[in-house]
């Protein structure tokens, strides 16, 4: 449906773009002659804005299809039960998806780093290819201008460009946790009844779906305040309270099995899912910043060639102009996959992803020991201080996450 419906608007650009320069050359007014180089340069950029939505739609599914195997591999046997069979542990509710945040700001930023480099082939076309003071000249001029203040004005309203993006993650990541807290009893539900565990979680949930980043915050901290002030992290009161088991130890066994599939197995097929699509972008984005790098020194040996074996009584030849405009292009262009590089920032996020799945592979063996081997007197004890750890390693990738994505607004070298 969303390729569906960016076809049809490149489709309409197209046409009024071709409209505007059939009757540019039908009739010969200036008015229609200034507006079609305007209009080519909106074009560029809702071909580029839509190629990129098109091409990620697509290459999602492709993913989709390609991590079948490793999906299917990751399915909880039959006897685990859902997160969902246990009092209190809801499901989020759908909509403000993280995805299509992400999607909405790195369609921005490309738009952004290429731009620049926009601007510079139109100036390029009119200085080598338009008299000056042709209709049309004063066109191409006009969409440079026009291409550079779409920029300025995006980067000076465009503060905190990626907040709907980091935002709605934190919710989401927050609202899985607090019911991962509830189904393994810890955190604020240390030694709760099931009825007040839930009035807690209401209250908690209450906060997050109105929660700023302020607030995100201090719901992303582990620990509590007591009435005299102290902090008590949650991984020490496990171990302090040394709670007795509250239910029989099937439902615990339940718990540590549910927990292992549906949080750490899954999370760590995420983190594997997510570094396979880092390492893909950086190494295709890195292929082709090479090859512009390589492309542009080339034209520019040929371009130097060209100028040096011309006569000096002959006007550039068009093969030279084409050159020049070549030459004049591709350093933008390089800079502006360089400026992609950098949004995407798929190397960090990579190493990130890496890190975490390494501590979830550890995190998985210790609670499988804990399940096959005969039971300890405190088992129980034993799965929530578990929790709680695996909790901070996938708090800690948040962290590092916010680090590496966050921008108080995009970067002028954009």
């Amino acid at each position: 449906m969303l390729a569906a419906a960016r076809a049809v608007v490149v489709v309409a650009s197209t046409v009024v773009l071709a409209g505007l320069v059939v009757a540019a050359a039908l009739t010969g007014l200036p008015v229609f002659t200034v507006l079609a180089p305007i209009a080519g340069a909106f074009w560029l950029l809702v071909l580029i804005d839509s190629g990129y939505r098109i091409g990620r739609e697509w290459a999602h599914r492709r993913r989709r299809r390609a991590s079948r195997a490793q999906r299917d591999a990751w399915t909880p046997a039959a006897n685990v039960r859902p997160p969902t069979d246990y009092p209190g542990v809801l499901r989020r509710r759908p909509g403000n998806d993280p995805v299509d945040h992400q999607g909405d700001f790195r369609a921005v930023g490309i738009r952004l780093a290429v731009l620049p480099a926009l601007a510079v082939l139109f100036l390029t076309v009119q200085t080598l290819f338009i008299n000056n003071g042709e209709p049309l000249a004063f066109g191409f001029i006009l969409a440079e201008c026009l291409l550079l203040v779409a920029m300025i004005w995006t980067i000076w309203t465009g503060q905190e460009p990626n907040k709907p993006w980091v935002v709605n993650r934190m919710r989401a990541e927050i609202f899985r946790r607090e019911m991962f807290l509830l189904l393994s009893g810890v955190g604020p539900y240390l030694d709760l009844s099931d009825a007040d565990a839930q009035r807690v979680r209401d209250a908690r949930l209450n906060i997050l779906d109105n929660a700023d980043r302020p607030q995100l915050d201090a719901l992303n901290r582990f620990v509590e305040r007591t009435p005299l002030g102290d902090e008590q992290h949650w991984q020490d009161e496990v171990w302090r309270r040394n709670s007795p088991q509250a239910g029989p130890a099937a439902d615990t066994v339940d718990r540590m099995r549910t927990y292992l599939d549906h949080r750490i197995r899954r999370q760590a097929l995420f983190m594997e899912l997510a570094l396979a699509k880092c390492e893909r972008t950086e190494k295709s984005l890195g292929r082709v910043a090479k090859a512009m790098v390589l492309a542009g020194i080339a034209v520019a040996l040929i371009y130097a060639t060209l100028l040096l074996t011309a006569p000096d009584d002959r006007a550039p030849s068009t093969t030279a102009a084409i050159v020049a405009l070549l030459a004049a292009g591709l350093p933008p262009m390089c800079n502006a996959v360089l400026a992609i590089q950098n949004l995407f920032a798929a190397q960090r996020l990579a190493v990130s992803y890496r890190e975490t799945r390494e501590e979830l592979l550890g995190h998985e063996t210790t609670l499988r020991t804990l399940l096959s081997g005969p039971a300890p007197s405190d088992e129980t004890v034993s799965f929530k201080a578990l929790a709680v750890r695996v909790e901070l390693t996938l708090a800690e990738e948040q962290r590092r996450w916010r680090i590496i994505v966050v921008k108080p607004e995009f970067d002028a070298g954009l």
